[in-house]
């Protein structure tokens, strides 16, 4: 009976436990997100599927505000350089207007929040 127990809390474990299949990093900033089939998950959302590539572009939002707040401690010049790379990227899902020059990069670290926001809203 024991082995049974141990053997049901190990699946259960292993089925709990989420797959990552992707990941995004910068120096110690790490993001992980989920690969996922997308025919099947077509075949089961329709067009209300949440994407790979909306699941990438959530995970560089999300890399973007670690890095701000490792600038934040520590004004390092490659941290920025990426910083501005995940801004000023072309992406299909999160768009944002350019208002910020590069000369204004503060203006970028204080809306941090609102600007690399990794949310995705569904209706």
């Amino acid at each position: 009976m024991k082995n049974l127990t141990v053997l049901f809390l190990f699946s259960a474990l292993l089925s709990c436990s989420q797959k990552y299949d992707g990941e995004v990093h910068f120096k110690s900033c790490k993001v992980r997100y989920d690969v996922i089939d997308e025919k099947k998950e077509k075949q089961l959302y329709g067009q209300n599927m949440i994407g790979n590539q909306w699941r990438s572009e959530s995970a560089r939002q999300e890399l973007a505000l670690c890095l701000c707040e490792k600038y934040l401690q520590n004004r390092d010049e490659e941290i920025k350089e990426k910083i501005l790379e995940i801004y000023n990227a072309d992406m299909d899902y999160f768009h944002r207007r350019k208002s910020f020059k590069r000369n204004d990069f503060d203006s970028i670290l204080v809306n941090r929040k609102e600007i690399f926001d990794y949310r995705i809203l569904i209706e």
